[in-house]
């Protein structure tokens, strides 16, 4: 058995519980504002998704990879994702998924470095960003850091696109056909944001940013972000 493999295929099941169930990456806030109404302009909202992923969040990943057994520097690739990250929906979704991954990632595999990260989250010495706590986990699990970008941005596109499916946005197979569409481009994403660090993160699609950035203002809603 390809232990590996299949660890990376059960960290990137949607049933692994980090709550990304609940997070459209602003998809929801977007069609509510009338931005997403076409099949092409929802083909454009994910790939600028995907972008802004690989543009702000793929540096965390890279550096916490890179990073895992350094406490002081999680802390600080940590602390400087809480203020770089000023949208405050993403930012909030970010803590929450990225807390149920290290809580649910402690649970299933007996490694103490994990469980250590798990403690600093439980005494508030963390505040357990996704990208981060993602690229950690990545590295303890002796993943392929290339690997390890794949499953991230295609993350990011399977959570869109489930999002999508369930706003009634657009059907089963459909979104499995855009999908399929999409997937091929995230070498690309990876390629272009291989060698960006921490300092140059950014958002590269700001009005995707500031879209979700409304999602709290909407009277209901099905998603947290």
């Amino acid at each position: 058995m390809n232990r590996k493999l299949v660890t990376i295929l059960q960290i990137s099941d949607s049933a692994f519980p980090t709550g990304g169930f609940s997070h459209s990456v602003g998809l929801e806030a977007a069609i509510k504002l009338g931005i997403v109404n076409t099949a092409k302009n929802f083909k454009q909202f994910t790939v600028q998704c995907m972008e802004n992923a690989g543009s702000f969040s793929l540096p965390y990943v890279t550096a916490a990879y890179h990073s895992y057994m350094d406490r002081d520097r999680l802390t600080d690739l940590d602390s400087r994702c809480q203020a770089c990250l000023n949208n405050h929906v993403a930012n909030r979704a970010s803590i929450r998924q990225g807390n149920s991954l290290i809580v649910t990632a402690a649970k299933i595999f007996p490694d103490e470095e994990i469980r250590q990260i798990e403690t600093l989250l439980d005494q508030d010495r963390l505040y357990g960003h996704y990208a981060v706590m993602f690229g950690f986990l990545s590295s303890v699990l002796q993943l392929d850091l290339h690997q390890a970008h794949q499953m991230f941005v295609f993350g990011v596109l399977r959570t869109i696109i489930a999002s999508a499916v369930r706003l009634g946005n657009v059907g089963a197979i459909e979104a499995q056909r855009i999908q399929f569409e999409l997937q091929q481009g995230v070498d690309n994403i990876i390629r272009r944001n291989l060698s960006r660090t921490v300092e140059e993160a950014c958002v590269t699609f700001p009005l995707v940013d500031i879209t979700q950035n409304t999602h709290d203002t909407m009277f209901a809603k099905l998603f947290h972000s």
